[in-house]
């Protein structure tokens, strides 16, 4: 018998249908499958060939528990010369980047503590709340989603504690500019919250440009900065990221991640190092990404009963379909008749919608966008 704890967390719906494509391949079945959000890409060779001379060289033992000090030491320098934040390796936790959502929640609330989240929201993000033990308080954004923060003002309460945002966000593509961040950033000072800011998808902007609130002086010591390689340099398997945040809670992190994972894998500390010299594949992968982007609009525009917000960054589109039926029946029947998987939009927090990730070839997204518009016709 699992515990009650476990009982009340959810599977990822993104993994769910990914997990559900493999079974159908793997019965013969051509599946278009714009459900998960990593990069079709593989890993640049220049990674994989210094990750793997560093294994053969021995590096293939425990690290310390908050990463390589090397490692360490370069995200700071990419935080000050990219993100404006003036940063040391004394606040960098190496660590898988879902993971850090983990630590940095479980470091800074306790049970019963409020977390605000704008929806649409990752799909993760209330479910890692109820891991660590928090309440999740959703704040609705408008229809060009953002914050409304008359609104959030009477959600806060003496229990809400952390401000959880998605920059750029999944599942919406949506780019925060920075006037939309400091007002953000006022209301986190106005109400003494924390913001943890997810920035996993910040090299993959297409119009706007990043802005991380940690380079705000008065926010140093409330925000959590989460990023790492997964999106950027195709690395999702190498299971690597970082938080930067104030030393105290970068100690109280490394803690939990000694008690559980012991160190992120050498190996992908060592793979990570060398990311970080590679701005060429970057470049490469998010020009790809820019035109299947403009391709997968312009084709989702053509169909009737869809509306969409264009997307600025990531690299999702979250379609809105005014066909009377929720997003989970939607989503099964695309499926069934048309072999086309979509992530519905009810995890996300919005109903009548479903995402597309069109980290997928040209040919995937042409096709599998064709038997989106072949379904909506038939409705």
């Amino acid at each position: 018998m699992v515990s009650s704890r476990v009982n009340k967390i959810n599977e990822s719906a993104t993994v769910s249908m990914s997990n559900k494509a493999a079974e159908l391949k793997a019965q013969g079945k051509t599946i278009y499958n714009f459900g998960i959000g990593e990069p079709d890409f593989t890993t640049p060779k220049e990674i994989i060939d210094y990750a793997y001379k560093e294994a053969l060289e021995g590096k293939t033992h425990y690290t310390p528990s908050a990463g390589i000090m090397e490692l360490r030491e370069k995200i700071a320098e990419k935080m000050k010369k990219k993100n404006n934040i003036d940063t040391e390796a004394k606040n960098v936790l190496v660590t898988p980047t879902k993971f850090s959502l983990n630590l940095a929640l479980y470091s800074i609330i306790d049970e019963g503590d409020e977390v605000l989240l704008p929806s649409p929201y990752y799909v993760s993000y209330p479910d890692i709340v109820k891991i660590n033990s928090g309440k999740n308080v959703i704040a609705e954004t408008d229809n060009n989603y953002e914050f409304d923060l008359d609104l959030m003002r009477k959600y806060v309460s003496p229990k809400t504690k952390v401000f959880m945002l998605n920059n750029p966000v999944n599942p919406t593509g949506k780019v925060y500019s920075e006037k939309s961040l400091r007002e953000l950033s006022d209301f986190i000072i106005e109400n003494n919250l924390y913001l943890i800011s997810d920035e996993i998808y910040e090299d993959l902007i297409y119009k706007g440009k990043m802005f991380s609130p940690g380079s705000i002086k008065e926010m140093e010591e409330r925000t959590i900065t989460i990023s790492g390689f997964s999106k950027s340099y195709a690395m999702t398997g190498w299971r690597i990221g970082y938080m930067v945040a104030p030393e105290e809670i970068i100690k109280a992190s490394n803690k939990i991640q000694q008690q559980t994972l012991t160190c992120t894998p050498s190996i992908s500390q060592y793979a990570a190092l060398k990311a970080l010299d590679d701005e060429k594949s970057v470049i490469e992968m998010k020009n790809k990404f820019s035109k299947r982007r403009d391709l997968a609009v312009s084709m989702l525009k053509e169909i009737d009963g869809l509306s969409l917000y264009e997307p600025e960054g990531a690299f999702y589109v979250f379609p809105e379909y005014d066909a009377d039926m929720e997003s989970d029946d939607l989503a099964m029947d695309l499926l069934n008749k048309e072999n086309v998987i979509v992530t519905p939009g009810d995890p996300f927090g919005a109903e009548k919608h479903f995402r597309i990730s069109y980290a997928a070839s040209e040919e995937t997204i042409k096709a599998g966008i064709s038997g989106i518009a072949d379904y909506f016709n038939k409705l």
